[in-house]
């Protein structure tokens, strides 16, 4: 398995994923907002480059994000990623219930822009991922 790394710090680590042809995106702790920026720029990066449609979010560890942060996810990153190319989002859900009232509103902006689905564990997240769906196999 390749792996091209865009982004590794200690709240957030993004790659792509060259055999399942997808980018991973995983959430490690609590992130700033410019944190958020940061990885916004990275994830539509990794998209230019390899022309991704598909992107497992890990987000077990993920916490609370500032309002501004998730204002910026729904308002300019998923748009963006979705001009780009994007057209499915699969999202591990996160272990603190905090966080997951978080997640879920914002896939609720997702969905505007990109096939998205929850998932409990990465392993259901990645066998959704790797089904082509009928909108992915249309667009190609």
């Amino acid at each position: 398995m390749s792996i091209e790394v865009y982004l590794d710090n200690p709240g957030v680590r993004l790659h792509w994923d060259s055999e399942a042809r997808w980018i991973y995106i995983e959430y490690r702790q609590w992130y700033t907002t410019a944190e958020v920026n940061i990885g916004i720029e990275a994830f539509l990066q990794a998209l230019r480059d390899h022309r991704a449609a598909k992107c497992l979010s890990d987000s077990r560890k993920r916490r609370v994000l500032q309002p501004d942060a998730q204002k910026a996810l729904v308002e300019s990153w998923i748009p963006q990623a979705a001009a780009l190319g994007l057209k499915r989002l699969a999202i591990v859900l996160p272990i603190s219930k905090v966080a997951l009232s978080t997640v879920e509103s914002l896939m609720c902006g997702y969905r505007e822009y990109v096939e998205t689905e929850a998932f409990a564990t990465v392993e259901e997240a990645a066998a959704w991922l790797s089904v082509e769906s009928a909108a992915v196999i249309a667009q190609a």
